[in-house]
């Protein structure tokens, strides 16, 4: 199968509080850098047939600018929109994320990309030695519950098919207003499983995923 994996990031975060959180990140712009690069390496190591889309909101350093241009397919950044910087970086995660993925679902259907399956990992996560693309392999929606709720889904790392990405777009462009509330992600994708009526999704208990966790550092494995 087709495989275009979506990576949301922003290497150099302003100095901005969440609605969780006083520190938005502490790790710096390089060492948000060097993580990204761990992505891409373990995407390409893990998932076959695939192409890479980076959405940015980020002024790029020239170095930055030619290692995303050399190793992703793809390379949208959202720096000048500048409009948008408000909801990227509000103190909404939910507003933030949802944002950027708003605009590369639409960049993605607008250019008309083929491809089966769509990943969307964050930036400076990868996958590890437990990651199993059979699991993948097919026509599913692949979710993780959080601590086994339906209404708590992991938004970090899933799949969904190509059929389904006009479907996502609409549900967040119509949900956007729920994460200006300052609704959890999480629980705003639980409403999305919903609304297609749980058509096709496959929940997963591991990904075979790591990373370290923006606001303090400490490791996740799921």
């Amino acid at each position: 199968m087709n495989n275009l994996v979506l990576i949301t990031s922003v290497i150099n975060t302003p100095n901005k509080p969440l609605s969780y959180s006083n520190v938005r990140s502490v790790f710096t712009r390089e060492e948000r850098y060097e993580q990204t690069k761990k992505t891409i390496n373990s995407i390409k190591e893990k998932i076959p047939d695939c192409k890479l889309m980076i959405v940015e909101c980020t002024d790029f350093t020239e170095e930055e600018k030619v290692y995303f241009e050399k190793e992703c397919d793809y390379v949208l950044n959202l720096w000048e929109r500048k409009e948008l910087h408000p909801e990227i970086f509000g103190i909404g995660k939910a507003l933030g994320e949802g944002t950027m993925t708003i605009e590369a679902l639409k960049y993605i259907i607008e250019n008309k990309f083929n491809y089966d399956n769509l990943f969307k990992i964050c930036g400076r996560y990868w996958l590890n030695n437990d990651f199993d693309y059979n699991t993948y392999n097919n026509n599913n929606l692949v979710f993780k519950k959080i601590a086994g709720n339906i209404n708590n889904i992991f938004t970090s790392f899933y799949k969904i098919s190509y059929d389904n990405t006009k479907i996502l777009l609409n549900f967040l462009l119509q949900t956007e207003s729920n994460m200006k509330r300052l609704i959890g992600y999480e629980v705003l994708f639980s409403h999305y499983l919903k609304y297609i009526n749980y058509s096709n999704v496959k929940f997963i208990d591991k990904i075979g995923y790591e990373g370290a966790v923006t606001v303090c550092g400490s490791k996740y494995v799921g």
